[in-house]
């Protein structure tokens, strides 16, 4: 294709996140950091983050604003990760860590990418690294537009637990013998900029789950039912809006046609009423069927780029308006396929931005580890962190199943 020829319009998913992303403080971007045993030659990365580009047309769009046209993604330079053309819609930083390893820092937009799909894409530039056998060679497909697919309903169950059709799935206690927990309860905790990231070591992680699981919860819907009611407090509300992301890629009837990376998401929002401080459990039972029953009503919506704009616009102009968002985005264990041996730290996290008083908390668990991502801003941000860590730790990891 010639520079700057016209690919496709965006989505309405990719449009809201895009307009979103594209106000002032604007909010979306996927970080992702990792490292890989040993230190890289600055030659070998180079030569594999050419070969990674040119395998993935995704990495050199740019989204174009043609006015009554809306947005569209248009192709950019090969080797845009060294030059602008137009807006940048990802950048990779790659440095030295003092153990000896290499670290790298993705960032990504959220019109090219959700936080289900982050593993997918890192894969190929891991197979560019190492040689990996088997690895797909060529040029990968563009996600297509799926608003020209076939949405074959039926909603979303956002809590975990309930079965598709609303009833309650039945959760087996697990037993598993911890010996103690050998390997202590967190790995990391720290703040970097807004971002609070608590690292639990896969004994703390086994044991929040099956403490969740005993009582019909997920840890999502454990976590964001106390930063919710930790919410409402601060901000002297009795509800709080949580905006869920969910993963459509089993949705449409052309399933197969979704690439992995891609923004491929509906988002979920509830008004969930605050309970009463010290015992989450209840509340955050009547969040998960709140949540569901507005996943079950969830369809695409088919609107023009103008619309899609004044919406977002609208929501972020709302004053005093209190927002939660949660993404988790699974185990990428999976996804990283035969390199999850030499990586080591993947953590991903969500950016939150805007005025309006809130945060983004972004869940992933690699090699049995859960890591719990908060973005926040303001004084609400020290309440915010105590509130996730003592959720994720003292109420329910560290007391008895």
């Amino acid at each position: 294709m010639s520079r700057g020829e016209r690919v496709r319009r965006l989505s309405d998913t990719e449009a809201a996140f895009a307009y979103a992303h594209a106000l002032p403080h604007g909010s979306g971007r996927l970080t992702t950091t990792f490292t890989v045993n040993g230190v890289l030659a600055p030659e070998r990365v180079e030569q594999a983050v050419e070969q990674w580009v040119r395998g993935l047309p995704l990495l050199s769009l740019r989204i174009e604003d043609t006015g009554g046209d809306g947005l569209w993604f248009r192709k950019g330079t090969r080797g845009a990760w060294r030059e602008a053309d137009g807006e940048r819609l990802w950048e990779l930083s790659v440095g030295r860590t003092p153990a000896g390893a290499t670290r790298f820092s993705l960032t990504l937009h959220p019109a090219i990418c959700d936080g289900f799909s982050v593993g997918r894409l890192v894969r190929p530039l891991l197979d560019a690294l190492f040689a990996a056998p088997g690895a797909r060679s060529g040029e990968q497909e563009l996600p297509p537009d799926i608003d020209g697919l076939t949405y074959e309903g039926g909603g979303a169950c956002v809590c975990g637990v309930c079965m598709p059709s609303g009833s309650p799935r039945r959760v087996r206690r697990a037993v598993t013998s911890y010996g103690g927990g050998p390997d202590g309860e967190v790995e990391e905790r720290g703040r970097t900029g807004d971002a609070v990231t608590l690292a639990l070591s896969p004994y703390a992680s086994r044991r929040l789950r099956d403490w969740c699981g005993a009582r019909q919860l997920t840890v999502r819907g454990l976590l964001a039912t106390v930063l919710a009611d930790a919410l409402a407090r601060e901000s002297g509300r009795t509800e709080v809006t949580v905006a869920t992301a969910v993963s459509l890629r089993r949705s449409y009837a052309e399933r197969a046609l979704i690439t992995e990376p891609g923004c491929v998401l509906g988002v979920v929002r509830a008004a969930l009423r605050a309970g009463p401080a010290g015992d989450p459990v209840g509340g955050a039972r009547a969040n998960a069927a709140a949540l569901c029953a507005a996943g079950r009503a969830w369809r695409p919506e088919r609107r023009a780029h103008a619309a899609v704009r004044r919406a977002v616009e609208r929501a972020a102009a709302e004053e005093g308006a209190a927002e939660l968002r949660v993404v988790d985005a699974g185990s990428v264990d999976t996804a990283l396929g035969p390199h999850a041996g030499r990586v080591t730290g993947f953590r991903t996290v969500a950016a939150h931005g805007g005025t309006r008083l809130g945060g983004t908390l972004h869940l992933s668990s690699f090699k049995g580890a859960l890591t719990v991502a908060l973005a926040v801003a303001g004084p609400w941000a020290a309440v915010a962190e105590r509130e996730l860590t003592e959720a994720a730790l003292l109420r329910s990891a560290l007391l008895p199943v």
